[in-house]
């Protein structure tokens, strides 16, 4: 004779309804955030990108260290007196700088937008999550790909392009990228699981 015991697993305690409401109350809050943040530093980055191609005033200059508005320092040159060609090779380098910051705001936008409908751990989040993370990755390494650009065209005024922050970005950005996957995994063991049962 042969008895089986089943075994129920211990009650896992369910958030209540104040703390779900709280979460995408605060998640769709953050989503108006970094949604005004993407409006408020893409326009404030095409300004002055295409100050740098037509800005005619001496007022907005390049120095071996900075982007000045003013006086700038002793260095520093008017963006108008350099060539047409040159002006638009800053330009293309303020895009390729401005563009991940630009995305990991619009990436941020997009998952807390998924928290504040309550899509807490969908395979949707994990990708934005990752997304993140290359992002960061590419907003690190973006200013080592730009002085490479500009010392090839013999360009380059402004040589300040090692900076620890984009270390610290960088180690950012594949910590983020991990968490996805590792969430990603965790995701699809829990799918399993409640297939085989």
């Amino acid at each position: 004779m042969t008895t089986v015991v089943q075994f129920k697993p211990a009650p896992v305690a369910q958030p209540t309804a104040a703390h779900h409401h709280r979460l995408r109350v605060a998640s769709r809050a953050l989503s108006w955030l970094f949604t005004g943040l993407l409006i408020l530093v893409g326009a404030l980055s095409a300004v002055l990108i295409a100050g740098i191609v037509v800005y005619p005033g001496d007022d907005y200059r390049i120095g071996s260290n900075a982007v000045w508005i003013g006086t700038g320092s002793a260095d520093s040159v008017a963006f108008h007196t350099l060539s047409l060609p040159h002006r638009l090779a800053y330009a293309a380098v303020g895009v390729v700088r401005m563009a991940p910051s630009l995305m990991i705001f619009w990436r941020l936008r997009e998952l807390f937008a998924l928290y504040g409908q309550g899509e807490v751990f969908g395979r949707r989040n994990g990708w934005l999550i990752g997304q993140v993370g290359v992002w960061l990755c590419v907003y690190a390494i973006s200013p080592f790909l730009c002085h490479l650009f500009l010392s090839a065209t013999g360009w380059e005024i402004d040589k300040n392009w090692a900076h620890l922050s984009s270390i610290q970005a960088f180690i950012l950005g594949l910590l983020v990228f991990v968490i996805a996957q590792v969430m990603q995994v965790g995701r699809e063991i829990e799918e399993d699981r409640e297939a085989f049962v």
